[in-house]
């Protein structure tokens, strides 16, 4: 069976949160998830920051009619090994962040000064500690969460 976005890629050294869903959204499973200024969930943006926190998402949640707090999502964070979606090229081990669309895509600032990073691309499928391949746009991709 194939792996897809939002599946934990390694049994071991998962870390699951529980955040509550903002008012009027839509948490998609394998997205990019980052929290607002009041610590509720959002699709991810180009303009999440590790000091807001920045998760993928392994379940999908419509909180679309409902208030901040109404229903909450859980969020792969920390450390995890989480299959997520490219969207554009990335060079295997190189560092990746938010889109729009909240797929990932490369961080192409200086470190220090781009605080949006979510991971780290490890490879495809069955790549992991094989050298791994190159991601193209809409590849299902391995990304070590955190930096």
């Amino acid at each position: 069976m194939a792996a897809a976005i939002g599946d934990l890629a390694r049994s071991t050294g998962i870390e699951i949160r529980t955040l509550p869903v903002a008012a009027s959204t839509t948490i998609t499973t394998g997205k990019v998830v980052e929290s607002d200024g009041n610590g509720d969930a959002i699709a991810g943006t180009t303009g999440g920051t590790l000091e807001k926190g920045l998760y993928v998402a392994v379940e999908t949640v419509d909180n679309s009619t409902g208030s901040a707090g109404d229903k909450v999502v859980r969020v792969a964070s920390g450390n995890t090994y989480v299959y997520a979606e490219a969207g554009d090229a990335i060079v295997v081990g190189h560092t990746v962040k938010s889109d729009a669309a909240a797929d990932l895509v490369p961080v192409t600032g200086v470190f220090a000064t781009d605080q949006t990073c979510v991971g780290r691309y490890i490879g495809h499928e069955n790549e992991e500690g094989t050298g791994g391949t190159d991601a193209v746009d809409g590849d299902v991709i391995i990304v070590r969460l955190g930096i």
